[in-house]
């Protein structure tokens, strides 16, 4: 009887979970007293992104024991935060980033990140929110770390590989956030996960993600692990039909790419660390911005991803 109480109270912890998700798809932290921005936007924004793989190391693997924050993971966040901290970083995008989940030990990977860097304002995505409440609670998704007033943020629901497979665990969406780098000047920044299974998928994300940058004159930063090579670059992906989504946002959303086209070198490889053959993680200005500077960062290895930083000077 004991047996099928606790079941049946786990079984209804999850379902909560489940249909409360939305209401924590997407949190704003701020410090308790905000800074004014800027009088003046600053002439040069540089960014980061990197696909942290949930704190397991270049691996990818899991905690000490399969479970669990270990204080190697702790450690091996922290080491990120110090090392972006020392950057001059405006903005750090955060894809694969665990918030509340179990085999973290309930770690929040972007608190610890942030601190660490010195970033005052957090902005948490949830794309998986399950599991069994103070069990096994799985909860993780994308993240912003700014150096600016966040104005807003929300999530983006891409089109999912699978209907079911969306309402049972969730879906690769994306966090879309409003920055104001100056008094008069805000600009728009998308951080994503995209679908890793499927090109058709990620075109099709790409082709949302023109509509929200048409949808709005502020200008645009897409940002994250975007799982899309271009033809030309090895291990590329087209559709059935020849279709590429990093091809897609640059066509038709005039999104700039690092590499640009024909000049990819082993340099430009973002993943894996341990043999770098594909170039997965992306920085995109749209046409507000001049490209002063790209770089992946080789020497940054705490995950099985290799953070991209770029300069951008708005027009």
């Amino acid at each position: 009887m004991l047996a099928l109480s606790v079941g049946g109270a786990l079984v209804i912890g999850s379902l909560f979970l489940r249909i409360t998700e939305k209401a924590r798809a997407v949190s704003i932290e701020k410090p308790e007293i905000e800074p004014e921005p800027p009088s003046r936007a600053p002439e040069s924004l540089r960014v980061v992104t990197y696909n942290l793989s949930h704190g397991r190391g270049p691996g990818g693997k899991r905690a000490e024991g399969g479970r669990g924050a270990s204080s190697e993971m702790l450690e091996r966040l922290e080491r990120v935060g110090e090392q972006f901290g020392t950057l001059g970083l405006d903005l750090i995008a955060l894809q694969s980033v665990d918030f509340d989940s179990w085999r973290s030990g309930g770690l929040d990977q972007a608190e610890v990140v942030a601190r660490a860097a010195g970033f005052p304002y957090i902005v948490r995505q949830r794309n998986v929110d399950t599991g069994i409440p103070f069990f096994r609670r799985v909860a993780h998704g994308n993240a912003l770390l700014s150096r600016f007033p966040v104005v807003e943020a929300a999530r983006v629901e891409f089109s999912p590989l699978s209907n079911w497979e969306k309402a049972r665990s969730g879906n690769p969406d994306g966090l879309l956030v409003t920055v104001r780098i100056g008094a008069d000047r805000d600009i728009r920044v998308l951080v994503t996960k995209l679908e890793s299974r499927s090109e058709e998928v990620r075109v099709r994300a790409a082709g949302e993600i023109v509509s929200l940058q048409r949808a709005s004159r502020l200008p645009m930063l897409v940002m994250g692990t975007l799982n899309s090579t271009p033809p030309g670059f090895p291990m590329s992906q087209t559709t059935a039909s020849g279709q590429n989504a990093i091809e897609l946002l640059e066509s038709f959303g005039g999104f700039q790419r690092r590499p640009a086209r024909g000049q990819a070198t082993w340099h430009d490889f973002t993943a894996p660390t341990g043999g770098p053959r594909r170039i997965v993680d992306w920085v995109l200005p749209d046409r507000s911005w001049t490209v002063q500077h790209h770089q992946v960062l080789r020497e940054i290895q705490e995950s099985d991803h290799f953070p991209v930083m770029g300069t951008f000077r708005l027009r």
